[in-house]
C-alpha cells in the first residue's frame, strides 16, 4: 500500500504555502513601512488627531523712524477661546453668562460653543474690565479659557497714519507700509497643543507641547517723526486757514529719495481705523493724479534746456496770449508781460513763454522728456494703490494739446511722481526713486535689508539743473512764491494754480493750488510738495501754498541747524516786508522770525504758542509795524468738536474772525461778498468738527 499523498494534494499544499509566505512577506514589509519608513508622518497624522491646537500670536515687529523712535509697536492683549465639546452638559447657561460679561449677544455664543469644532473664538482681544469679570467666573464655565495674544498700538495717533497703514484682527497687514512689509513685520506664529479623546475631552495624564512663536523684524523707515509733526501741523494749519477740501504735504530728501515726511488732511487714527470711512486710508500723494498747473513747469524747462531748444539768453514776447491751430490761449495775466529773458518767464510764471518752450522742443522730444523724468510711468515707490497719470496718447497730440501740457494743463501726475521728477533738479539732475523704508533689522538689531543704496538715475546734466535752480530761485526772490521766502537762506520753488477737472470736465472756479521747492541752493537738504484741493477765497499757488512751504522749510532748516546761506537782511523801517506766519509757534521763535521780516512784536494773554496774529500772514506792512500775538495753550486741531457761533447780524469781515478763533471757515453762498450776514448754513449751537465750512448768506449793510 502506498502511503504517499497523491502528486494533486502535494500541489495543493505547495500552493498553499507560498500564499501564505507572500501574506506573511507582505504583512512584514506592511509593518516595516508602518513601523520604521513611515513612522514620522504617520506620528505627525496621529498628533493632528488627537491633540487639540491654541494659536500663540507673534509679536508683530515694531515701525521706526529714521532715528529709531517708535511709530507702531504691539502689547499683549487677551482674547477668549471655548473646546465646544468640553461645554455640552452646560451650553445654555454658559452662553448666557458670557454674553453678559462679554457683551455679546447670546444667540451668537450659543451657535459657537455648538459648533463641530475642536476649537472656537468667543471674543478677540476683550477689555480690561471684561478680563476681570471673566476671570472671577471661568470656574463655572468649563470649556471656556483665556488665552494671550498680540495686538498693534500706534502711539502717536493719527501721526502719518497714511504711510504707517493699520492691521486686522489677526495682526495681518491690510495698508500702508504695514502691507507692503507684511512678509517682514508678522513673525511666525506658534501654538500650545494638548491631547484630548474621542469625546473631545482632555486626558488625565495628556502630553502637552509648545511651540513658540517668532518675533518678526523691525522696519526702519525714512520718516523723521520731528519733520512729520512739523508737516502734520502744517497741513492742519492750511487746511483751516484756507477751508480747502483736502490738503497734502509731501517731504524728500534729495539725496536719497527718502521721504522724510508725509502728511495730509483729512486723515484718520489708525488705533481706531474702523470709525472712518475707507477713502481717508488713501495716500493722496501716491494714490491721486492731478492736473499739477504751473508747478510742472521746471520738467518743461530742464527738457528744453538739456535738449538745446533754448538757452538762458533766448529772449520772449508776451501779449497775454498765444494763438495756436486758431485757438486763442490765454496767460494768467490778460494784460501780459510784454518782453522778457527765459529767467523772466519763469519768475512770472508766464503762460505765453511756456507755450514757446513747448512748441520749441516738439512731440518727440516733449515726450522724451516725459519718460526720462519718470512721469509716464509710476515711481515704485513702496507704498500701495499708486496710480499713474494720463497723458495723451503722443500719435493724437495736437500742437495745442502740446502748448498746453508745457504749462500743466491736459495731463494728470501724481504729486510723488512729481516731486521725484523736481528733486531730480534739487540732486543736481540725479534722479531717485521714493521711498519710505530705510531698513529691515532682526529682533537681535543685525540688518536684514537695506533700501538707500539703490544707484541715482541721470537725467539732465549738472549744467542744466543748476541753471533751473538758480531760476526757481527767481520765483521765491523776484516772483509768485515770495511768500515762500526763508531770511538766510537761498529758496527755490514754483508756484501752481491748476484748473481742477470735475466729471471729465474742467470746472470754472474750482482749482488745485501747489507750491514745489527746494532750500537751501545750491545744496538743498529738502524737497517739499504742497497741495492745496479747492481752496476757499484766494486760490493762487502763491497765496495759498508758497506760505506753508515757507514756515515747514524754516522750521525744517532751523530743526536740521543748517547755517545760513546768506546774509540776513531785515528791511529798512518803513519798507514794505512780508507778514510771516506765526500761529503754533512757542513765543521767543514767533518773537524771533517777526524779526527777521522786520517786525517787533508784544503778546497779548497767557499760554505756551501764539493761537492768532494781529494782521493776517503772507500781507505786506511797512517794516516796523507792531504786530500783537494772542498766547495760548493749544494748537488748532481740526478734529475737535466745537460749537458753530451765532453769525447773524455780523459782517463777513467779523465772521471770518469769529470763525477763524474757533477753527471754523465762512464762505458766502449768496449776497454782497462783504455785506452783513443775513443766515447760515448751520444753525447756532450746532455741534461741528473744526475747520467745517459754515455757508452764510448775505445782504448789503445799512449805514
Amino acid at each position: 500500500m502506498n502511503d504517499r499523498p497523491p502528486l494533486m494534494l502535494k500541489r495543493r499544499n505547495f500552493v498553499v504555502l507560498v500564499a501564505f509566505g507572500l501574506f506573511d512577506l507582505l504583512i512584514g514589509s506592511r509593518l516595516v513601512t508602518i513601523q520604521g519608513l513611515a513612522s514620522p508622518k504617520l506620528r505627525e497624522l496621529a498628533d493632528d488627531i488627537h491633540f487639540r491646537s491654541v494659536p500663540l500670536a507673534p509679536f508683530r515687529g515694531n515701525i521706526v523712524d529714521r532715528e529709531g523712535r517708535l511709530l507702531a509697536g504691539s502689547h499683549h492683549a487677551y482674547s477668549v477661546y471655548a473646546i465646544p465639546a468640553q461645554t455640552r452638559l452646560a451650553r445654555q447657561s454658559e452662553s448666557i453668562l458670557l454674553a453678559s460679561i462679554l457683551n455679546l449677544s447670546q444667540n451668537r455664543v450659543l451657535k459657537r460653543l455648538s459648533r463641530r469644532q475642536g476649537f472656537v473664538w468667543i471674543k478677540r482681544r476683550i477689555s480690561r474690565a471684561e478680563l476681570e469679570t471673566l476671570k472671577s467666573q471661568l470656574a463655572s464655565l468649563p470649556g471656556v479659557h483665556l488665552v494671550t495674544e498680540t495686538a498693534r498700538y500706534y502711539p502717536e495717533g493719527e501721526l502719518a497714519a497714511g504711510v504707517l497703514g493699520f492691521t486686522g484682527i489677526d495682526n495681518q497687514g491690510l495698508a500702508g507700509v504695514e502691507l507692503v512689509y507684511n512678509r517682514y513685520l508678522e513673525g511666525k506664529p506658534g501654538a500650545i497643543e494638548e491631547e484630548y479623546d474621542a469625546h473631545g475631552q482632555t486626558l488625565r495624564f495628556s502630553r502637552q507641547r509648545i511651540i513658540p512663536s517668532t518675533e518678526g523684524d523691525t522696519l526702519k523707515l525714512t520718516l523723521d517723526e520731528n519733520i512729520q509733526w512739523m508737516a502734520e501741523r502744517a497741513a492742519q494749519h492750511a487746511l483751516l486757514t484756507t477751508g480747502g477740501k483736502a490738503v497734502m504735504v509731501t517731504v524728500m530728501h534729495p539725496k536719497t529719495g527718502g521721504i522724510l515726511a508725509m502728511a495730509q488732511r483729512p486723515t484718520y487714527n489708525p488705533n481706531h481705523f474702523r470709525d472712518y470711512e475707507p477713502r481717508r486710508y488713501r495716500v493722496l500723494a501716491v494714490s491721486d493724479a492731478i492736473p499739477p498747473g504751473s508747478i510742472f513747469k521746471p520738467v518743461t524747462l530742464a527738457t528744453a534746456l538739456e535738449a538745446g531748444t533754448t538757452s538762458p539768453n533766448a529772449g520772449f514776447w508776451c501779449p497775454g496770449f498765444k494763438v495756436v491751430l486758431g485757438r486763442r490761449v490765454n496767460c494768467w495775466r490778460p494784460q501780459g508781460h510784454g518782453a522778457e529773458s527765459l529767467a523772466d518767464v519763469v519768475k512770472n510764471s508766464c503762460n505765453v513763454g511756456f507755450m514757446d518752450l513747448g512748441l520749441g522742443l516738439g512731440v518727440d522730444r516733449f515726450y522724451q522728456g516725459l519718460e526720462t523724468f519718470g512721469l509716464t510711468h509710476r515711481t515704485g515707490i513702496d507704498l500701495p494703490g499708486e496710480a499713474l497719470g494720463i497723458i495723451p496718447l503722443k500719435g493724437r497730440v495736437t500742437a495745442l494739446d502740446l502748448a498746453i501740457m508745457a504749462f500743466g494743463q491736459t495731463l494728470t501726475v501724481t504729486p510723488i511722481a512729481l516731486l521725484a521728477a523736481v528733486n531730480a533738479i534739487a540732486n543736481g539732475g540725479e534722479w531717485m526713486r521714493p521711498h519710505v523704508a530705510r531698513d529691515i533689522l532682526a529682533p537681535d538689531g543685525r540688518v536684514v535689508k537695506t533700501f538707500e543704496h539703490e544707484m541715482p538715475r541721470r537725467v539732465i546734466s549738472p549744467r542744466v539743473a543748476s541753471l533751473v535752480q538758480e531760476m526757481m530761485a527767481g520765483v521765491v526772490q523776484y516772483g509768485t512764491g515770495k511768500l515762500a521766502q526763508v531770511p538766510g537762506y537761498r529758496v527755490a520753488g514754483k508756484t501752481g494754480t491748476a484748473q481742477k477737472v470735475v466729471g471729465g470736465r474742467v470746472e470754472r472756479g474750482v482749482y488745485i493750488s501747489s507750491f514745489i521747492g527746494f532750500a537751501p541752493v545750491p545744496h538743498p537738504v529738502a524737497t517739499i510738495l504742497v497741495s492745496v484741493d479747492e481752496p476757499q477765497g484766494a486760490f493762487y499757488g502763491g497765496q495759498v501754498a508758497a506760505p506753508v512751504f515757507g514756515r515747514l522749510m524754516r522750521d525744517i532748516l532751523r530743526y536740521w541747524k543748517v547755517p545760513p546761506t546768506e546774509p540776513i537782511r531785515p528791511p529798512k523801517a518803513g519798507e514794505a516786508a512780508m507778514v510771516p506766519d506765526l500761529v503754533d509757534l512757542p513765543p521767543e521763535v514767533a518773537m524771533t522770525d517777526a524779526a527777521l521780516f522786520g517786525f517787533p512784536v508784544q503778546f497779548k494773554g497767557k499760554g505756551r504758542i501764539v493761537v492768532g496774529q494781529s494782521v493776517t500772514y503772507g500781507g505786506y506792512r511797512p517794516a516796523g509795524t507792531l504786530l500783537t500775538l494772542t498766547l495760548g495753550d493749544h494748537y488748532r486741531d481740526y478734529l475737535e468738536w466745537v460749537t458753530v457761533p451765532r453769525f447773524l447780524g455780523l459782517d463777513v469781515s467779523q465772521a471770518q474772525a469769529l470763525a477763524f478763533e474757533l477753527g471754523l471757515n465762512i464762505r458766502v453762498v449768496k449776497g454782497p461778498p462783504r455785506g452783513r450776514v443775513a443766515a447760515q448754513t448751520h444753525r447756532p449751537g450746532e455741534q461741528v468738527k473744526s475747520g467745517t465750512t459754515v455757508g452764510v448768506r448775505t445782504q448789503e449793510r445799512r449805514e
